[in-house]
């Protein structure tokens, strides 16, 4: 995450609390629906669930082989089923996997069903041992385990989160602090690890790991300020010299040789993740800074900063960066206030093709019914887009709300679709075909005074909704506090995986409710 801008205005602990302790409140039902009712799009084939390779990127043909679906960050899993219905009653069954994965980050699966788990590296939460992955078999057990960082051997070290990803060349590939590791998926050995870029390798943390469609690699550095010994999110909130970070690196890696070819210094500290897409031929890197969207074309050999384009000044007075850009059609959209902010939310959508911007602010200016005071604003995880049926999916933890926009990719004008009450500090997930979208995300279900509830809770739901609609379709029991920064993953045979913080991995599942 960036800091300079984010962690301002008496927002240190608030920052913390919510990163580390994020939840979500649900006020009861209240959808707001607006517009018309959507077409219902006809049934999608098996074999055209994956996005074109321009936006899927260099991923394995598999339900979820990167932690967004794709390397544009749709979250649009169309390749994943939903299995109640949308014309009744549901139940949501969890069962809870045998091993322990503490602090699990993200999960990819194979095409047999086989999982894969990176986790160990949220190092401000006790007894966390170093980033691991992990492989688990359909049913559950462990198969390996791979320990890349030995934590506890090395304190002086930032034990911070990386991410795994399953390569369509059948390898897997964890990047963790300064390194990058090629891991067979069938052994659990380490094929070849490489250090990146660095000036600091102790203090630097590669974060924002994507692909490009010709098959290279992506990443970029986050941070710990020279000096500080803080471990996980922590440092970027206490270190004493949290602010004064330099820009981030961005190194691009061959994933057959394990050779680095290129790297550049980013204009700016650049705290989310990476965005990648092909578009009009050329492959684009998109970066969300502290103050400005970037971007960057890639030709195969070199990455250079596009000055036709942008700089595409994004923010207004008051609020903090985005998490993150998605790609949908010819724009890029993202929102704001990836930490507390007093200024309202924005989403904006620019266009790839002349950097043209149409800002809204969705949660601006609501009646008290709607989102009581104090309002702040903020969610430190990314939106969500569908582009087969032109929606975006915006959430803000601070108020409390999710809300659906159509989204028209000629213009790149919005159109409030609907908007419930309902708080995540996580990313959310799109389910199931184009004309039966199901929206997922979790819930704490609890009242939330001055947002009480992200330092007190120890337990949330996931909630299953139409995603035309906002209509709640089926709602899990309590689960443990998952980890912040994940999301709820796809697997196969309709089912997902739910992390949690401590190391719980749960399978759920949905069906119609059985007939009384």
């Amino acid at each position: 995450m960036g800091v300079r801008k984010w962690l301002g205005r008496g927002g240190l602990i608030v920052a913390g609390a919510a990163v580390l302790y994020g939840g979500l409140l649900a006020w009861g039902p209240g959808i707001e629906r607006y517009g018309q009712d959507p077409a219902i799009a006809p049934p999608q084939p098996v074999g055209d669930c994956r996005p074109p390779d321009e936006l899927y990127g260099p991923w394995a043909k598999a339900a979820i082989a990167f932690e967004h679906f794709d390397s544009g960050r749709t979250h649009n899993f169309g390749c994943a089923t939903f299995g109640g219905t949308h014309d009744g009653a549901n139940i949501v069954s969890a069962r809870q996997l045998p091993g322990r994965y503490p602090t699990p980050y993200n999960w990819v699966i194979d095409e047999a069903g086989n999982g894969y788990v990176y986790g160990g590296a949220y190092g401000d939460f006790p007894g966390v041992p170093g980033s691991f992955v992990a492989k688990i078999a359909p049913d559950g057990s462990e198969v390996w385990r791979r320990q890349l960082f030995d934590a506890p051997a090395h304190p002086e070290r930032w034990n911070y989160p990386g991410v795994v990803g399953l390569h369509r060349n059948g390898s897997l590939y964890a990047v963790f602090g300064a390194s990058l590791a090629r891991i067979d998926p069938d052994s659990g050995e380490a094929i070849a690890t490489i250090e990146l870029p660095s000036s600091d390798p102790a203090n630097t943390a590669y974060n924002g790991f994507n692909g490009f469609a010709d098959g290279a690699l992506v990443m970029k550095t986050v941070n710990r300020a020279k000096g500080c010994d803080l471990q996980g999110f922590s440092a970027f909130l206490r270190c004493e010299a949290a602010l004064e970070v330099g820009p981030s690196e961005i190194a691009v890696v061959d994933p057959d040789s394990m050779q680095v070819i290129a790297s550049v210094t980013a204009p700016e500290h650049i705290g989310g993740r990476l965005t990648a897409t092909r578009w009009q031929g050329v492959d684009r890197l998109y970066l969300a800074g502290e103050q400005s969207m970037f971007r960057y074309n890639w030709d195969g050999k070199a990455l250079a900063l596009d000055e036709g384009w942008g700089p595409v000044s994004f923010m207004r007075e008051g609020q903090t960066p985005a998490p993150a850009a998605a790609v949908i059609g010819g724009w890029i959209v993202a929102q704001t206030n990836a930490l507390p902010a007093k200024t309202p939310m924005s989403l904006v959508a620019i266009s790839q093709r002349d950097g043209r911007m149409v800002r809204i602010d969705p949660f601006a200016d609501l009646p008290f019914w709607a989102a009581p005071p104090p309002r702040r604003s903020f969610l430190p995880a990314m939106l969500t887009v569908d582009p087969d049926n032109g929606r975006v999916y915006v959430m803000d933890a601070a108020m409390g709300l999710v809300a659906a926009y159509d989204f028209d990719q000629g213009d790149g004008s919005f159109e409030l679709l609907w908007r419930v009450r309902q708080r995540t500090m996580n990313f959310s997930t799109l389910i199931g075909p184009p004309g039966q979208r199901v929206f997922v995300a979790t819930d704490i279900g609890r009242f939330c005074p001055l947002l009480s509830c992200l330092r007190s809770y120890q337990q949330e739901g996931v909630v299953f909704r139409d995603a035309a609609t906002g209509r709640e379709l089926a709602r899990s029991g309590p689960l443990p506090k998952m980890t912040s920064g994940a999301l709820v993953t796809p697997a196969n045979g309709g089912e997902l995986r739910y992390l949690g913080l401590a190391g719980e991995v749960f399978a759920l599942s949905v069906a119609p409710a059985p007939s009384r």
